[in-house]
C-alpha cells in the first residue's frame, strides 16, 4: 500500500516509453481515469491504469506487499481486432520487463488474467488485463 503511487507513477512512464503499446494505441493515449469528452481527447483506443487490490507480502528479511492491478483497454473501433492487438502489445509491455520503483523493488510482475466486453450499448469495446505484482520495500524507505 505504500508504494502504490510509486508503482501507477512507474507502470505509467514504462508503459508511454514502449512504443508498440502507444503505436496500437494510436499514440501516448494512457490514463488514469478516463478522459473526459470535454478535454477534447478523440482517441478511438485507450487504456486507464484502474483499479489496484493491495495486499501482505513479507518474508523474514523483508516487508513488501502483492499490488493486483487491472489495466482497461478501451476501444470505440468495431470489432475487436484493435483491442485485441492492444491486448497483446501490453503483455508484451510487461510481461519479464524490469519496472523501475522508487522506494523498492518489484521482484515479479506476472499476468493473472483478462475478460473482454461490449459497453455502452454495444458501441465500445473494452478489456479488463490483470497483473499481479509483488514488490519489496527498500529497507530505507
Amino acid at each position: 500500500m505504500k508504494l502504490s503511487l510509486s508503482l501507477q507513477q512507474a507502470l505509467l512512464a514504462h508503459l508511454l516509453a514502449y512504443q508498440p503499446l502507444t503505436d496500437a494505441l494510436g499514440g501516448p493515449n494512457i490514463h488514469d481515469a478516463p478522459p473526459h469528452p470535454s478535454s477534447g481527447a478523440r482517441s478511438r483506443t485507450y487504456l486507464v491504469i484502474g483499479d489496484e487490490t493491495v495486499g501482505a507480502f513479507s518474508s523474514q528479511t523483508t516487508n513488501g506487499a502483492e499490488h493486483e492491478i487491472v489495466l482497461s483497454l478501451w476501444s470505440a473501433v468495431r470489432g475487436y481486432a484493435a483491442l485485441k492487438s492492444a491486448m497483446a502489445a501490453l503483455y508484451d509491455a510487461l510481461e519479464d520487463s524490469p519496472l523501475a520503483l522508487a522506494g523498492g523493488t518489484v521482484v515479479s510482475l506476472r499476468f493473472a488474467a483478462a475478460k473482454t466486453s461490449r459497453e455502452g450499448r454495444g458501441r465500445l469495446r473494452r478489456a479488463d488485463c490483470r497483473f499481479r505484482l509483488l514488490v519489496e520495500h527498500d529497507p530505507e524507505g
